[in-house]
């Protein structure tokens, strides 16, 4: 109780009372003309206590003079009516004061054990919300019982009927208009497509046409008296189960009315009774019918809205896992191709020459085209790391490697690390002529690098060998025919004193392993 009685100092928003007790005012105007069973009877749902509630979980607690004034006025325009003088200000004040105490434990309640969502969009704080409308209009019914009775305005034997009238009239108006306040002001209008329109006003016409047809055209005798009110019932789960709970208090509303229409009229199946048990019946009928249907809609919007996040989730979990595989495979192409590259030169490693020279093999066979090579040595290379260091041999080695591959321009040409400081070309499509013209570029791209050798016995820079080769893998069985006529072309530069290149003239022997 402590958090209701902090509410009070709080300043309130006048204009918000002021509208507040407007709509107290002319709901209650409205409940007493529109939904009661006979002229002179109590209404049998009060919407004025969910307008209340409503209004205090959406505005705040500070719109509580709104709330006693609207009570105040309306309770003293209707007990004016039947005592004269002042005798109605003490009932009015009392049954005022029970409706500002309800309201004030219900939002309470609401906030301390919901929160500031909606409490019908889960089925466990639906259930709750119901008890905290139970036990909040049982403390307003029972201030303003007390109240008419000290009063003298009812007498003890009428205590509990009284009672009971009031708190089912309360408690129907709060879950019936409350929820209905809370529940438009969630969802707001729908956006749906044409086909779900069509389908709410074929839902709506049923529902009218089946309600109408138990409580307005039916009137049944003593012998044909059948529980027949209960078919709405898969209406409402129907709106439940297709459309949103704003459908379902719609439905609620036009059932209710209807109900109270055909039923004040003579028909439907609560005739027969008194008028105080008729208007008991007609409340409970509403009133269960209100606790099912929002249970189910609740039911409903959570198992959607746990279906919504589910796919949300699948959604971001693939997106993640889409994420991830495109990082796998990207760090699978960069582990495959640093696989197939010389750490030391930078360019490929013997790997990758001869998965190429295989698929080039097999695509020059099939096209019939022609297939060049070039072997390469560097001259004295094994003085140069004498004399100058293993990490000079790796720059130099790497500075040759990149100067060849510099020269051999064609993107289908390969420059690849054969072994220790032989490197090899493979070179598609490219005939004797074409193998020689990319030799002597490559012999001039080493010379232009002028890196100084003095262990050479030819020259005092860097300088490598050549041997080159081209064939024509129809007439040639095997791949292996094609590096061996390279090799031997590049043995016969080395004998022929180095820094030099030599190409075959002829095709190599295929007999020769």
């Amino acid at each position: 109780m402590r958090g209701i009685l902090s509410a009070f100092p709080a300043a309130p928003n006048w204009l918000a009372c002021v509208l507040v007790a407007a709509l107290y005012c002319a709901s209650a105007w409205l409940g007493s003309r529109l939904l009661m069973l006979e002229l002179g009877m109590d209404s049998v749902v009060w919407p004025q206590p969910g307008l209340a509630l409503a209004a205090m979980l959406l505005l705040g607690r500070r719109i509580w003079p709104g709330v006693l004034l609207g009570a105040l006025l309306a309770e003293g325009w209707q007990w004016s009516a039947l005592i004269d003088g002042l005798g109605w200000l003490l009932p009015a004040c009392g049954v005022a004061l029970g409706v500002l105490a309800q309201t004030l434990l219900g939002a309470w309640l609401v906030r301390r054990h919901i929160g500031r969502g909606n409490p019908l969009d889960s089925f466990s704080h639906c259930l709750l919300f119901f008890v905290i409308v139970v036990a909040m209009t049982l403390l307003g019914t029972l201030i303003a019982v007390a109240s008419l009775y000290l009063s003298g305005q009812l007498p003890q034997k009428q205590l509990v009927a009284e009672g009971c009238l009031r708190w089912l009239s309360s408690g129907c108006g709060v879950l019936l208009f409350g929820s209905m306040l809370l529940i438009f002001h969630r969802h707001r209008w729908p956006r749906v497509g044409r086909e779900i329109w069509y389908e709410m006003l074929a839902y709506f016409g049923m529902v009218t046409l089946l309600t109408a047809s138990i409580f307005v055209w039916w009137h049944p005798t003593l012998d044909t008296t059948y529980p027949l009110d209960m078919l709405v019932l898969p209406l409402v789960a129907w709106a439940a189960f297709r459309f949103t709970p704003r459908e379902v208090v719609l439905a609620l509303l036009l059932i209710m009315t209807l109900a109270l229409w055909g039923t004040r009229h003579g028909g439907g199946p609560y005739l027969g009774y008194s008028a105080y048990s008729t208007l008991i019946i007609v409340q409970t009928y509403i009133g269960i019918l209100t606790v099912v249907s929002l249970c189910v809609g609740a039911l409903m919007s959570e198992q959607l809205r746990i279906k919504q996040e589910l796919d949300r989730q699948q959604e971001l979990l693939e997106q993640q896992v889409r994420i991830r595989t495109l990082a796998l495979e990207q760090s699978h192409a960069e582990v495959l191709a640093l696989s197939r590259v010389d750490p030391v030169t930078g360019i490929a490693n013997r790997r990758c020459f001869e998965e190429s020279l295989d698929g080039e093999w097999r695509r020059a066979r099939r096209l019939g085209a022609p297939l060049g090579m070039l072997m390469i040595d560097i001259d004295y290379f094994k003085l140069y790391n004498d004399h100058y260091g293993h990490v000079s041999g790796d720059y130099c080695l790497r500075e040759v490697a990149q100067a060849i591959r510099s020269s051999v321009r064609r993107p289908q040409d390969l420059v690849a690390r054969y072994g220790g400081e032989e490197i090899i070309c493979l070179l598609p499509d490219t005939t004797e002529d074409g193998v020689a013209c990319v030799g002597e570029a490559v012999l001039e791209a080493v010379r232009d690098l002028q890196l100084p050798h003095v262990g050479s016995a030819i020259s005092a820079i860097v300088t490598i060998s050549v041997g080159g080769a081209s064939v024509l893998p129809r007439e040639t069985p095997d791949s292996r025919q094609l590096v061996e006529a390279a090799d031997r072309q590049l043995y016969r530069a080395k004998q022929q004193g180095r820094n030099r290149m030599e190409i075959a003239g002829d095709q190599p022997d295929p007999s020769t392993g």
